[in-house]
């Protein structure tokens, strides 16, 4: 226990300037690209005075290092400022729109996460055969394709020609009242307010999205559980216990399979915190209003505090998921000491 915690002290101190990194380079990239804010928000027909004074009151004519002091000291004080465009405090714009891409995310993960794992034991127990050979070209062509093709064709065939999936217009159907606000997460709010319409209308809008985007998730994990199952089934432990006639699905399910696993936690815990974090192209092409689609709109609109805030977010997730990776390989493989 005392190692334990003597490692999850060093892991949580490590990761402080990892944070401040992805901070300090995405600070001034958003401050080195043509175009000013206050221009923005004032419009074209303004006197360089006005110009001026709305910059003074900005912050926008100081230094970019008292600038970025001055976001610091507010996010000390959990302030992540206002957005220029919306005139809403950062905050709670992504009090509103994070449940938005959680749910998104959670609904990609049960589909991706399951079918990839199950699809790379496949491929590994039927190595160099016809199917190994099928599943190895679709896992190909799965992280070969753009997410947002994939997305778009989706969209041509079951909507425009089908007719089988909804609208690309976001969570809900216009014509639907959306449940009164409980989580954020319009499925689960719908639940928990008994609206059993809206529930699975809902349903029916997260499927394309979320298959969307699984699609790449499955591709990627299949294979590195494949290649990382391969590997244990050549170890020579494996191998004895199949000679001597252990039983194959306990051999497999129980000793195999929890040492291949390993690799694939890592893959899966860096696509969950990109999930998470909300996905830019797929919340654009599904007008789904999460963390995705609100980065965004500030990007072109200028809006620092704004691109500032999801950058936080995106960070912190990362941290989250890698550390509950971290503590997964403890619990997976007792070997692992820290």
């Amino acid at each position: 226990m005392k190692n334990f915690s003597r490692f999850f002290i060093f892991r949580t101190i490590s990761l402080i300037p990892t944070v401040l990194g992805v901070l300090v380079i995405t600070f001034l990239l958003s401050h080195v690209i043509p175009g000013n804010p206050a221009l923005i928000l004032i419009g074209p027909e303004v006197n360089g005075a006005e110009l001026k004074v709305l910059e003074n009151e900005l912050g926008l004519n100081k230094p970019l290092y008292v600038q970025f002091y001055i976001y610091l000291a507010q996010l000390i004080h959990f302030n992540l400022g206002y957005s220029y465009i919306l005139g809403h405090p950062v905050s709670y714009e992504i009090d509103n729109r994070f449940p938005v891409s959680f749910e998104l995310a959670v609904a990609t993960m049960v589909i991706g996460l399951p079918l990839g794992i199950l699809l790379g034991i496949f491929a590994a127990l039927r190595s160099n055969t016809y199917a190994d050979h099928v599943t190895r070209v679709g896992s190909l062509l799965g992280i070969s394709l753009p997410v947002f093709w994939i997305e778009i064709v989706f969209i041509l065939v079951f909507f425009s020609e089908l007719h089988v999936a909804p609208a690309p217009l976001g969570q809900l159907s216009p014509t639907l009242t959306p449940p009164p606000r409980i989580t954020g997460m319009m499925i689960l709010d719908s639940l928990l307010t008994g609206n059993i319409t809206d529930f699975l209308n809902s349903l029916w809008h997260i499927i394309l999205p979320a298959v969307s985007l699984s699609l790449a998730i499955i591709a990627t994990l299949s294979r590195v559980v494949r290649s990382s199952m391969l590997d244990v089934l050549n170890k020579d432990y494996i191998r004895t216990a199949f000679a001597i006639g252990f039983p194959r699905n306990i051999l497999i399910n129980k000793y195999a399979l929890k040492n291949a696993l390993l690799p694939a936690i890592t893959v899966a815990a860096i696509l969950t915190g990109g999930l998470m974090g909300g996905v830019v192209l797929t919340e654009s092409v599904f007008s789904w209003p999460g963390l995705g689609l609100y980065a965004v709109n500030a990007i072109e609109e200028l809006d620092y505090p704004s691109v500032m805030g999801v950058v936080l977010v995106s960070g912190l997730l990362y941290v989250i998921v890698n550390f509950v990776a971290d503590i997964l390989y403890g619990y997976i493989d007792p070997r692992i000491r820290y």
